[in-house]
C-alpha cells in the first residue's frame, strides 16, 4: 500500500547517520520584506491552437479543478506563444469545434493559425470553474493596419467575455528585428506607436469595458537584454498607463533548440536564485508605476522541453523552488508553457506518434509540483513569503509562510540533493531515456526547526516525493495521485501528524530529492481540498507515526496497492539497510 511505501522510504536510511540542518524561524522584524503570495503563483501558458486539443481529454480540466479547489480561485491561462504572431480570425470561418480539437486550422494555413467562432466553442466551459485567460495578439502582421490582431481581439471579446483578464500584443517582440519582421534598428520606441494603435482600436471595440493589457513578453532573459527590450526600457519609452497593470518577460534557463542540456541545474538552488535575482530590477520597474510583474512564459528547457529532464521528478522539485523564490523577490505569477506533445507539459492530452515511437496520454511529474504549491497556497487569507535565513544552500532551500499579522503559518523545505533511481524510470507519455541509479544508499537529512509555535500543537506534514530525481512516474504528494487516464483523483492525500515540542521546535527527516510542507493541521481541515469529504478519516498509526487520510471514504485498509515489484524492492532495500 502507498502508506507502507511512504513509511518504508522514511526508514530506508535508518542504518546511516543522516546529515543535519538546524534552522531558527523568528518573527519578522517590522522592516523585514515579506512578499505576498498570489493565488495564481503557478499559472499556465498554452499555444492558442493547442487548447482545443487539450480539451479533447479530461486530463487538464481535472488537474485545473484539483489546483483551483485548493487555492479557491480559477486558473490563469495565457493563450500565447510562437503561434500568436501567426494567428488570424474571421467571423465567417466555418471550421467545426471538433475539427479544431483535431488540430485542423484551415487548408490555407501554411504555418498560420486561422480561427473562427467554433474555435472558442471547442474549449469553452471545459475547464475548472472561473478559469481566466490572457490572449496574445499578432503584432507581426501589419496588413490592413493590423487587421489580424484587431479582428482576433473582436472574436476574443465576443466569445470569452468576462473570462478574459488581459491582452498581450506581440510575442517576444525583441526578436522581431533579428528575425526580419521589422527593421534591424527596431526598439521599444518604434514598437510603442504600433502597440498603442492596436490597444486603442481594441478599446473602441468594447467602449463599455476597460480593456487591460500585459506589456513586455520579451524572449531574452533579464541578463541578456537587447536594446531597451526590458521593463525599465519600455516604461522609459512610454509603455506606462492605467491600462497596463502587468508587465512580463520570458525565461527558459536552458535552451533545447540547440546545444547540450542537463538535469543537474534543476536541482541547484544557487543556480536558480542567481538567475532569478536578475529580475529584481524588472520587478522594481513594474512596481514603480503601480503595476505587477510576471514571468509570462517559462519552463525547464525551451523548444518543448527535453525527455529525461523536463519529464522528471527533478522538474517538479524545480517548479516549487522556482515559484517560491520568485515570489520572495516580488514576481507575482509564473506562467509554465505547455504543448500537447511537449515533455515539459504538466499533462499530455492525446496519444501521439514521433519518429522514436508511439506514446499515450498521461500525467507528468510537473503536475505534482504544481499541486504541492497549491497546498502551500491553500489558506483563507493573504499569505506572505520569505526565505528562511540559514536554510538555503546549493542542495537545499527553505521558505517560511506568514499571515498579515506576522504569524507563522507554514514551512517549506526542499532537499535538492540529487538521487537517481531506476524505479519509475519511464512514462508512456514521453520517449524513453537512459535509466540509471545512484550507487549509494539514498541520503537523508534531519531537519530541526526552532519555531515560534506553541508547544503541543498538531502539525500536518506532507511530502512531494518520488523514487528519484530522474524518475518519470510514481510521483505523488503524500499518496495523492491523479489518474493517468483522465486526471481525476485516484488516491487521497495522507497527512503525517507531528507535535510541536516543549521548546517550540519540530524535527523531520527528508530524503535526497524530496520536499516537505509543514502547517497547522487545524488549518488543513478548515480549507477546501479536492478529496476531503464531510468528516475526517480515523488515525492510522504505524511504529508511532500518525497519519490521517483526507476523505472519510478512504480508510487506511482500502488504499490502492502499488505494484508488487515496487513494494518488494523497497522492502528488500529497507531490510538490507536495517541489518547493515
Amino acid at each position: 500500500m502507498k502508506e507502507i511505501l511512504l513509511l518504508l522510504l522514511s526508514l530506508s536510511t535508518a542504518g546511516a547517520v543522516p546529515s543535519t540542518v538546524d534552522i531558527e524561524i523568528t518573527v519578522p522584524a517590522k522592516d523585514t520584506l515579506l512578499r505576498s503570495l498570489d493565488r495564481n503563483l503557478v499559472s499556465w501558458s498554452i499555444q492558442n491552437r493547442d487548447l482545443p486539443i487539450f480539451a479533447r481529454s479530461k486530463l487538464l480540466e481535472n488537474l485545473f479543478k484539483a489546483l483551483s479547489t485548493n487555492i479557491a480561485i480559477g486558473q490563469s491561462v495565457r493563450l500565447g506563444g510562437g503561434e500568436s504572431d501567426k494567428t488570424t480570425y474571421g467571423s465567417d470561418i466555418s471550421i467545426t469545434a471538433k475539427k479544431y480539437q483535431s488540430g485542423y486550422y484551415g487548408a490555407q494555413a501554411q504555418g498560420n493559425v486561422t480561427l473562427g467562432p467554433n474555435y472558442f466553442a471547442s474549449f469553452k466551459d471545459k475547464y475548472a470553474p472561473d478559469t481566466r485567460y490572457i490572449w496574445c495578439l499578432n503584432l507581426i502582421n501589419t496588413t490592413n493596419n493590423f487587421e489580424a490582431a484587431i479582428s482576433t481581439a473582436a472574436g476574443v471579446l465576443e466569445y470569452l467575455g468576462d473570462e478574459l483578464d488581459l491582452f498581450e500584443i506581440g510575442n517576444e517582440a525583441d526578436f522581431y528585428g533579428s528575425k526580419g519582421f521589422r527593421d534591424s534598428n527596431w526598439d521599444a520606441s518604434m514598437m510603442l506607436p504600433e502597440w498603442n494603435y492596436i490597444a486603442d482600436e481594441i478599446q473602441r471595440l468594447a467602449p463599455e469595458k476597460t480593456i487591460k493589457f500585459m506589456a513586455g513578453g520579451f524572449a531574452n532573459p533579464a541578463y541578456i537584454v537587447t536594446k531597451d527590450f526590458d521593463i525599465p526600457g519600455i516604461i522609459a519609452a512610454g509603455f506606462q498607463s492605467s491600462r497596463i497593470p502587468w508587465y512580463s518577460m520570458h525565461l527558459y534557463p536552458q535552451s533545447g533548440c540547440s546545444g547540450a542540456v542537463t538535469i543537474a541545474p534543476l536541482l541547484e538552488h544557487n543556480t536558480l536564485s542567481d538567475i532569478l535575482s536578475n529580475y529584481i530590477p524588472q520587478v522594481a520597474a513594474a512596481e514603480s508605476v503601480g503595476a505587477q510583474f510576471a514571468i509570462g512564459e517559462t519552463n525547464t528547457v525551451s523548444c518543448v522541453g527535453r525527455p529525461g529532464i523536463s519529464d522528471t521528478f527533478a522538474a517538479a522539485l524545480w517548479l516549487v523552488d522556482y515559484v517560491l523564490f520568485a515570489a520572495t523577490i516580488g514576481v507575482r505569477r509564473v506562467y509554465f508553457h505547455a504543448t500537447t506533445k511537449g515533455s515539459y507539459s504538466p499533462v499530455i492530452p492525446i496519444n501521439y506518434s514521433l519518429e522514436s515511437g508511439n506514446y499515450s496520454a498521461g500525467v507528468l511529474p510537473l503536475s505534482y509540483g504544481a499541486y504541492f504549491v497549491s497546498e502551500i497556497l491553500s489558506f483563507n487569507d493573504t499569505l506572505l513569503v520569505t526565505q528562511i535565513e540559514g536554510g538555503n544552500d546549493t542542495d537545499y532551500s527553505s521558505y517560511s509562510i506568514w499571515d498579515e499579522k506576522k504569524r507563522l503559518r507554514k514551512i517549506v523545505f526542499l532537499n535538492l540533493q540529487s538521487y537517481n533511481s531506476s524505479t519509475g524510470g519511464t512514462n508512456p507519455a514521453t520517449p524513453n531515456t537512459e535509466v540509471y541509479s545512484s550507487a549509494e544508499v539514498r541520503p537523508s537529512t534531519r531537519v530541526t526547526v526552532a519555531t515560534p509555535w506553541e508547544p503541543g500543537q498538531e502539525l500536518s506534514l506532507i511530502r512531494l516525493q518520488g523514487p528519484g530525481s530522474n524518475s518519470k512516474s510514481l510521483v505523488n504528494v503524500s499518496s495523492f495521485t491523479l489518474s493517468e487516464k483522465d486526471g481525476s483523483v485516484t488516491s487521497n492525500l495522507v497527512d503525517t501528524i507531528i507535535i510541536v515540542q516543549e521548546n517550540g521546535s519540530i524535527s523531520f527527516d527528508l530524503l535526497a530529492s524530496e520536499a516537505v510542507l509543514v502547517q497547522h493541521y487545524s488549518e488543513v481541515l478548515a480549507n477546501r481540498h479536492p478529496t476531503k469529504s464531510g468528516s475526517k478519516a480515523a488515525n492510522s498509526t504505524m511504529d508511532g507515526v500518525v497519519m490521517r487520510t483526507r476523505g472519510a471514504d478512504m480508510s487506511f485498509a482500502c488504499r490502492h496497492d502499488l505494484s508488487n515489484k515496487i513494494i518488494i524492492s523497497v522492502i528488500l532495500a529497507t531490510i538490507i539497510l536495517l541489518i547493515s
